[in-house]
């Protein structure tokens, strides 16, 4: 018997349907995989049990790690700063996780297990929690520290391997758990607005060297606050107002949700893809759920508030799927233009969603990566095989 986790260990749960997937079709391929879903929150184990739901009879146990009450108590005040509780779960929990022949996670922070003695025995794999193009994010030197790395697509494996970032046989391209799962979940375009308008999903990233909150969110929502036009989602990424004290963001209290805007900070409809199914135009800088949005190609608009040379520069290439503009006065001009002109930005919508997310008509992502971990691990053939 094989023991596999597959660990959840951030202040929200927008990281958990990117690898629980692997974790339910792992356990139900494989007799000898005895495998874990290690929890540092309520939400996340909530959140993966109700996607297990979705995928039939499996054998994964969702489990809590031990985060003593005094932590919990400190954080509160602490994470309004740093997110400085997930290294001090991975520490107190060490012997716990050292017990693992391999650990799963979606970010980076888990390295620092690598520093542990009794953690030597243990294989990391990396799996991806988002398909943007930044800089940062899944393209980070630090992946190499994994003995794998199960991408989304061959944007990924081709640009890290190409950076020196990643040794080729680390490289597996998985595809994109997170679509399928949310199908699963049942997850379909709903009817937000009862008045006809067109609705935009405005998506700001956290990161404040990248995001147009800072300098443009503001007259954003003024824009459409006054607008006749359209409907407005605010769905920001669900970080962009944690740790107020020290990245400095806070939402204005004068803004509410009306007849045709919708603000929404961080519920479980921002996580899921409610809000990207159910808009008809994306507006945002650097979020990687314009690729999730372009499930279904449509218009797009990009507020570039760093006043980025950004046309030759690979980590922007997501902007060539709709106008540009630097100034928000120009946002009126920029929505009817990606309308009127979605014919000409929808080839390359489609060629890019493609060379990001793998997809097979044989097996799901989840079936791929779960084949994967089972490989690393040293498991036998499938049940029944």
């Amino acid at each position: 018997m094989k023991k596999i986790g597959f660990l959840l260990n951030h202040y929200d749960v927008h990281q958990v349907p990117h690898i629980v997937p692997y974790a339910f079709e792992l356990s139900r391929l494989y007799d000898e995989a005895q495998v874990a879903i290690l929890c540092s929150s309520r939400e996340e184990a909530d959140f993966a049990r109700a996607i297990g739901e979705c995928y039939g009879p499996h054998k994964c146990s969702i489990e809590m790690l031990d985060v003593p009450s005094w932590v919990r108590l400190i954080d509160l005040f602490v994470s309004k700063v740093a997110f400085a509780r997930k290294k001090f779960v991975l520490s107190h929990n060490v012997g716990r996780l050292a017990q693992l022949d391999v650990l799963v996670v979606p970010e980076m922070t888990s390295l620092q297990l690598r520093k542990y003695p009794e953690f030597a025995g243990v294989k990391m794999i990396r799996t991806s929690h988002g398909a943007g193009d930044r800089p940062g994010g899944s393209l980070d030197v630090r992946i190499n520290q994994f003995d794998l790395a199960l991408l989304p697509g061959r944007k990924y494996a081709e640009a890290l391997v190409e950076m020196g970032y990643l040794d080729a046989q680390k490289a597996v391209v998985a595809g994109y758990p997170k679509l399928e799962a949310m199908e699963r979940f049942g997850i379909e375009r709903k009817q937000l607005f009862d008045n006809g308008r067109p609705t935009v999903i405005y998506n700001p990233h956290h990161q404040a060297s990248q995001s147009s909150w800072p300098r443009f969110g503001r007259a954003v929502l003024d824009y459409f606050y006054q607008s006749n036009d359209y409907n407005l989602i605010f769905a920001p990424h669900v970080l962009l107002f944690k740790r107020p004290w020290g990245k400095g963001h806070s939402f204005p209290g004068k803004y509410k949700s009306n007849d045709h805007v919708l603000i929404d900070l961080g519920s479980m409809s921002s996580i899921d893809m409610t809000y990207l199914r159910s808009a008809d135009i994306y507006l945002g800088d650097v979020s990687s759920q314009v690729y999730e949005f372009l499930e279904e190609p449509r218009p797009c608009v990009f507020l570039n508030a760093h006043g980025v040379d950004w046309r030759d520069d690979p980590h922007y290439r997501q902007w060539r799927f709709g106008p540009v503009i630097d100034d928000v006065a120009k946002l009126d001009e920029a929505l009817k233009e990606a309308v009127e002109r979605h014919g000409e930005y929808k080839p390359v919508q489609v060629e890019w969603f493609e060379y990001t997310f793998e997809r097979s008509q044989h097996e799901t992502a989840a079936e791929r990566g779960a084949r994967v971990i089972a490989k690393l691990a040293g498991l036998a053939g499938e049940q029944g095989g």
